[in-house]
């Protein structure tokens, strides 16, 4: 899990370049225009969505891996917690890898929280458990986009 702000991109030397390089493609993306869709960057190996979303109390939240794609969240409007863990789940309760690149569980190790605000960003690797759309003190609308990286596509730049 990385975490950094927008407005300071070029100074995450620990983050590999060419993730680097994809954030500030949908960066100068999202600048234009930050209507809610998804959009292709290069194929099916990356793209982003802008979704309007709502945070919850954290007993109404699960935490979530994927298998094939790296998950970059970018909050563009409110403020969302988000729980996390350097650990793989326990267990599964919901499987939807095969259809929908998710799978849930409330069985989360060593869970840590952070808070991101406007422009801030979040990185997730594939089968990394991560929560979220936790309200921070109240739910509120949060408005973010989701940039979604084949990690093939990194180990060919």
């Amino acid at each position: 899990m990385y975490r950094g702000n927008l407005c300071s991109l070029e100074s995450y030397r620990h983050i590999p370049y060419p993730l680097i390089e994809l954030i500030q493609v949908v960066k100068r993306k999202i600048q234009s225009t930050s209507k809610i869709g998804t959009y292709s960057v290069i194929g099916d190996d990356v793209f982003y969505f802008i979704v309007d979303d709502k945070t919850k109390h954290f007993s109404e939240t699960k935490s979530e891996i994927h298998e094939k794609y790296i998950d970059v969240q970018i909050v563009l409007e409110g403020k969302e917690r988000y729980g996390y863990s350097l650990s793989p789940f326990n267990s599964i309760s919901e499987d939807l890898i095969e259809e929908k690149d998710i799978a849930f569980s409330q069985d989360v190790n060593d869970e840590q929280f952070v808070t991101l605000y406007k422009e801030d960003f979040i990185i997730f690797n594939t089968q990394q458990p991560h929560r979220p759309l936790i309200a921070v003190d109240k739910p509120e609308s949060v408005k973010k986009a989701v940039i979604k990286i084949n990690p093939k596509y990194l180990s060919e730049t």
